[in-house]
């Protein structure tokens, strides 16, 4: 019932671009995990003109009219295509503009919000469903259930993450959907699942593979649809969204206002424009001089953002995920949960937060759940935190090991079989927060007497020689790659998803002590059975009760050791446009280039 990745249409085909293209598949993995190492370290100063003008491939081009909001693109956009499920080039910036959202999640609200689906109700294993009042398709033509069934076979011929949840999708109508759930899951677990999806796919365009996936009898025709559906990649989209296409050049793609969409009346400006930058560097000298572009968003360094104009107003937003510390259980060391928890002891997460920037924050405490930005995590395990171990005491850490039969000659320590106990942690050298944190971690191992390097790898050798045959004793990777904040979804990710139990050789049933014990006998936890009460239930006393269960055994054995929280940053020009203020609840919403706009909370600023 877990899953390494969100549930949106990409990341299908972010794995199988790994598999075809090597390192430049690890560095897309990568995404917005770290800084990608082809966009450099340079000065953005070195790329502006002498009249403080951006350069670029084509000169630049500046928005010819204020109500055109600019946002940045990272592809040629005559280069770009439309198909979600395709592994290259993907508009999916300017996608979540021609395309609308099942339904929307507000992180740290907790609301769910309608969008294209309405109305819902839940009895037993049956979602019943309803499509908004004037939904259609750029065309003119409804957006239908049948629609919603197109998107659904074609999310199961690919194995995707809904699957695990939804056996079925019938059209009862045309504007009613029926799901078939696997089994009778709590309401908010399955709409948070559904809040994922995009519809994106017209049958008019997709049915053709909807019903190839249908009738394919073997696994391996199954794969040549899945390869055909790959290789389809149109160059104009047939959208629903509030924006639909216009035109796109070697700069700049354009989306004007589509005056039939039900939230027409939301949107203040006529045109959504995709400029063309070739690097980071080039989008962030824009910013800084206050050309071409409206809104930056994403990673972006400390020094950078300090350069931007006063106006710049900037929203973070918590991604309840980040640096985290992955043991091998099998291994001769790591294999033993009170070594696990002595490294725990000694790598001070604090300090390596406070090293980084500000768009980096330490976990309290390893608990399996975000964040720790709008401390959520305290209220879904009910506020009373306590109970569980911040880990922050070398003297502790000496003493697990020496339990274990570990001892400390001179400076350094040793195992039980005489050997010095030394650390190489492979990190993946085109990850610079990753190598960053990783070398710091390694120091503070090393001055507590277990001699550690960090070993930067080639992207390719990382993951053919280390990562995927899991050689290695420890190893960097993140906390929460279930895409999603709700704790069954990150609890469920850290205790049974796929990584942890086949790249980290985690077991079925962990031990731990009774919970608020933490001296008590660790005996095996059912964790999966946990889980399982966790997702079907819809009484928040129980919800908390079962999260807390949960989170004491993340952090009493840990399956790995999660260590730092990334910000989701993103600056706006608030000189042009009057936007919401920088703590407003509505940027918990992911993520404020598609959302403010559809919501009318990004107008043009009126001059006298």
């Amino acid at each position: 019932m877990s899953s390494d990745t969100s549930s949106d249409e990409s990341g299908f085909a972010r794995r199988r671009f790994l598999k075809l293209s090597g390192t430049a598949g690890a560095v897309t993995l990568a995404g917005c995990s770290s800084e990608p190492s082809a966009e450099g370290g340079g000065d953005i100063g070195t790329l502006t003109g002498g009249d403080g003008s951006v350069t670029t491939s084509s000169g630049g081009s500046t928005a010819s009219d204020e109500r055109s909001l600019t946002v940045p693109s990272r592809f040629i956009p005559a280069e770009t295509q439309w198909n979600p499920y395709a592994p290259s080039n993907y508009a999916e910036v300017a996608g979540k503009m021609v395309f609308d959202p099942f339904l929307r999640y507000n992180q740290k609200t907790g609301e769910l919000i309608p969008y294209v689906l309405q109305d819902w109700r839940k009895d037993g294993k049956t979602l019943t469903m309803s499509i908004r009042e004037g939904q259609t398709w750029h065309d003119g033509n409804p957006v239908t259930a049948e629609d919603f069934v197109t998107k659904f076979t074609i999310d199961k011929g690919l194995g995707y993450e809904i699957t695990n949840y939804i056996d079925a999708v019938e059209a009862v109508n045309d504007s009613t959907i029926k799901y078939t759930l696997k089994r009778d899951y709590g309401e908010k677990t399955i709409l948070v699942v559904i809040a994922g999806k995009w519809m994106n796919t017209p049958t008019s365009e997709y049915g053709k593979f909807a019903q190839r996936f249908r009738d394919a009898s073997s696994e391996e025709e199954k794969k040549t649809v899945q390869g055909d559906l790959q290789d389809y990649q149109p160059s104009e989209p047939l959208g629903c969204g509030p924006c639909k296409y216009d035109s796109a050049n070697q700069q700049v793609l354009t989306l004007t206002k589509y005056e039939d969409h039900p939230d027409a009346n939301q949107i203040q400006f006529p045109v959504y424009e995709l400029e063309y930058f070739a690097s980071s560097q080039q989008k962030w000298a824009a910013m800084k001089n206050g050309r071409n572009i409206d809104i930056v968003d994403g990673f972006t360094p400390i020094r950078i953002a300090k350069t931007f104009p006063d106006y710049v107003r900037q929203y973070k937003v918590p991604t309840y995920n980040g640096y985290g510390l992955g043991f091998n259980h099998d291994d001769e060391d790591f294999g033993k949960r009170n070594v696990r928890r002595a490294i725990a002891y000694v790598v001070d997460q604090q300090r390596m937060a406070e090293l980084a920037d500000p768009l980096k924050t330490a976990v309290a405490k390893p608990v399996g759940l975000g964040s720790f930005i709008t401390d959520t995590w305290k209220e879904n395990l009910g506020g009373d935190v306590d109970v569980y171990d911040s880990y922050t005491s070398t003297e502790k850490a000496a003493a697990l090991l020496k339990k274990e039969g570990y001892s400390k000659k001179g400076e350094q320590w040793h195992k039980p079989n005489g050997e010095q106990f030394t650390l190489s942690i492979p990190s993946p050298s085109g990850w610079s927060d990753v190598t960053s944190f990783t070398t710091t971690l390694a120091q503070m191992l090393s001055d507590f007497g277990i001699k550690t390097e960090n070993r930067a790898v080639e992207n390719t050798t990382f993951f053919g020689q280390y990562w995927g045959t899991s050689n290695f004793k420890v190893v960097p990777w993140f906390w929460n790659n279930s895409g999603k904040t709700e704790p069954f979804f990150s609890l469920s990710w850290i205790l049974t998803s796929n990584t942890v139990m086949s790249n980290l050789n985690y077991g079925e049933k962990p031990k731990a002590p009774p919970v608020g014990e933490p001296n008590g006998e660790a005996s095996p936890v059912n964790v999966r059975e946990t889980l399982r009460r966790l997702s079907t239930t819809s009484d928040r006393a129980k919800a908390q009760e079962y999260t807390r269960e949960l989170a004491w055994v993340v952090n009493q054995n840990l399956p790995m050791l999660p260590l730092i929280e990334k910000i989701h940053p993103s600056f706006w020009n608030g000189q042009d446009w009057d936007i919401p203020p920088a703590d407003t609840n509505k940027k918990f919403v992911d993520w404020c280039s598609y959302w403010f706009p559809r919501i009318g909370a990004v107008s043009p600023v009126q001059r006298q």
